[in-house]
């Protein structure tokens, strides 16, 4: 589902987080990937989720699987946390786009100034990306921790997610999953309670996105598949467990979907006060 890239130069930069420490390398295609290289549940779980992302209609960056030469893997990036044998096999790469920004870094100055939010033509995505990451369990986003990129096009600005190396609980596929708490989701966040200021219009795109929600969930069960097959099999040794894994967690569990639904609906609700 994803193609496959070679790196072509010598590793650029580790990006510092609190996390997974991605680093920066210059592909055959000649972009630039963020590559993760973490413990093969959590790649899985970033190349899933994209896949899904893109079976939601959701916006985000392009993706790849790309394989670091060990020449390119110079010493300036090696750490505890970074080594050589982490690029044993492919990498989990988003393209690098400069046009993007943290969205924490937009939120000041935007609450009432309606002309300014006006331009997030996408701002309802924040919906669909709030049930998606329900769907999902994805603990990777919260109210302290959006892991959401704004991204520029023209006179326009698009939210596009980021980060679900913790999608089904934690990565715990394979036992029952837990619903995400209030706490635990972007509705919760003051993000949403500046993107989404229109009760009527909040109400109107949570219910068409909920009609659709059997749709999203029936694109990615059609589509799995092919992301299972086109995953590198260096990540995962039994790919038929895996994809019915998958299956009985988010696809076929009619007592998980009618949760999410209903748990959406609850956290949508004081959005909607008013309409």
């Amino acid at each position: 589902m994803l193609p496959s890239r070679i790196s072509i130069s010598p590793i650029n930069r580790a990006i510092e987080t609190g996390g997974s420490r991605p680093v920066v390398v210059m592909a055959d295609d000649f972009e630039e990937y963020i590559c993760k290289y973490d413990s093969n549940g959590k790649l899985i779980n970033e190349y899933c989720s994209l896949c899904f992302l893109h079976a939601w209609g959701i916006p985000h960056l392009p993706g790849a699987l790309v394989t670091i030469l060990p020449e390119h893997i110079n010493h300036e990036v090696i750490s505890n946390r970074t080594q050589p044998h982490h690029f044993d096999k492919p990498t989990f790469g988003l393209r690098y786009q400069k046009e993007t920004v943290d969205v924490s870094n937009m939120l000041v100055g935007l609450k009432g100034n309606y002309h300014e939010l006006g331009k997030y033509q996408s701002r309802n995505t924040l919906l669909k990306i709030a049930l998606f990451d329900l769907w999902l369990a994805n603990t990777d986003r919260s109210t302290n921790n959006y892991n959401l990129l704004v991204q520029s096009l023209g006179d326009v600005f698009q939210i596009i997610p980021i980060d679900h190396s913790d999608v089904f609980d934690g990565c715990r596929l394979g036992q029952e999953l837990a619903q995400l708490t209030a706490e635990d989701s972007i509705l919760y966040a003051d993000l949403a309670h500046v993107l989404l200021y229109n009760p009527k219009k909040i109400a109107k795109e949570a219910n068409a996105i909920l009609d659709n929600f059997p749709t999203f969930v029936l694109n990615c069960g059609n589509v799995l598949p092919d992301i299972v097959a086109g995953m590198p099999d260096e990540w995962c040794s039994n790919k038929q467990q895996l994809e019915q894994q998958i299956r009985d967690a988010v696809i076929e569990n009619d007592t998980w979907l009618n949760n999410t639904e209903a748990n959406f609906r609850e956290l949508v609700a004081p959005l909607t006060k008013g309409a």
